[in-house]
């Protein structure tokens, strides 16, 4: 059975992942050319020489996002390449080490056919190599004194790899882990908290004011008249200004306090350790900061004003009756007129 395809994402993630093994590669097998030449070995020259051809080719691929036909062609160079140094120079070459590399590029871009066969193409291949050593031994024999040095050269190479490419896969898993908190708790249009987060705040601000004795008030602020501002002007010009009466309502408010885009044309606002008194402040000035807000859209000047309601906390209350009460002055500022604050 095959797996799900990769994501644009994820095939991104392992072409880099790819593109740093042939990068690697490529410098050791460099490395192995100066050494063949330097042991007198020049058939063991030509062959390296053929596998930087080779990994040229990969990069190309990768380059055309042909990831899995990097690949294929990636271990199709290390497979006979370990088998010709092995039968050349003997098991304790430590050439074998290099199949090491290959098997996690086959598991992350392959379907469980295709790592199937390949994992059991790969133990055939080591025990036919084993077999065939310990039975006619190398055909083109080092001293032993460059053979221990060309085993630790590949040793090494295998543990610095792996730990590099080890290192670049947290990173990737790191980053993947905070776009995913990001989308969990962030709205994606203003790229500020959404309802959740929001929620989850209260519940942490409530949990700590009730214990120190202290405050809490929590604002609704609604933009007036948007739905007609959608309609005339379309969604664009109405997701460019929830995005920028977002931003001043940022800049409006402390850095202890939470502001999330509730739903629609909603904002909500969290305010530890305020009072009532601080709180209207602070409201006034998202209020004030707004109305004179000018958004342009397609060389149209847009305004859009808003109305606020405010509570503060009562010892026994739930964050759902922090919100009754505040749509209820919120309410009682679109009766007034619009743009303007009341408290409950």
């Amino acid at each position: 059975m095959n797996r799900r395809p990769l994501s644009t994402e994820a095939k991104g993630i392992l072409a880099a992942f790819v593109g740093r093994i042939v990068l690697y590669a490529a410098l050791i097998h460099g490395v192995y050319v100066l050494f063949f030449w330097a042991v007198g070995a020049p058939l063991l020259v030509w062959v390296n020489l053929g596998s930087l051809l080779v990994f040229a080719a990969v990069r190309y691929l990768l380059r055309l996002r042909r990831l899995r036909l990097a690949v294929t062609l990636l271990w199709l160079e290390n497979l006979p390449f370990v088998a010709f140094g092995t039968l050349m120079l003997g098991w304790n070459s430590g050439f074998h080490y290099a199949l090491v590399l290959i098997v996690p590029l086959v598991a992350l871009t392959g379907s469980r056919r295709q790592v199937a066969g390949f994992t059991s193409l790969l133990l055939l291949l080591l025990l036919a190599l084993e077999v065939l050593q310990r039975e006619i031994g190398p055909f083109a024999p080092i001293p032993a004194s460059q053979l221990i040095l060309l085993n630790w050269f590949n040793l090494a190479i295998l543990v610095l790899v792996l730990s590099v490419l080890t290192t670049l896969f947290r990173r990737k898993i790191a980053d993947a882990e905070r776009s995913l908190l990001e989308l969990a708790t962030a709205d994606p249009l203003t790229g500020l908290h959404n309802r959740h987060y929001f929620e989850q705040a209260w519940s942490l601000a409530c949990a700590q004011q009730r214990r120190a004795k202290g405050t809490l008030c929590l604002l609704m602020v609604d933009l007036d008249h948007f739905k007609q501002l959608n309609v005339t002007h379309g969604h664009q010009a109405g997701d460019r200004m929830l995005v920028e009466c977002g931003r001043i309502f940022g800049e409006a408010v402390r850095d202890i306090d939470t502001l999330a885009r509730w739903g629609g044309e909603e904002f909500a606002l969290l305010l530890p350790s305020a009072t009532l008194s601080q709180s209207m402040v602070v409201a006034e000035r998202m209020r004030a900061g707004n109305e004179a807000l000018v958004v342009i859209h397609q060389g149209t000047e847009l305004r859009c004003t808003a109305s606020v309601g405010l509570t503060e906390m009562l010892p026994a209350d739930t964050l759902d009756q922090m919100i009754m009460r505040a749509d209820q002055a919120l309410y009682t500022s679109k009766m007034a007129g619009r743009n303007c604050v009341h408290s409950v």
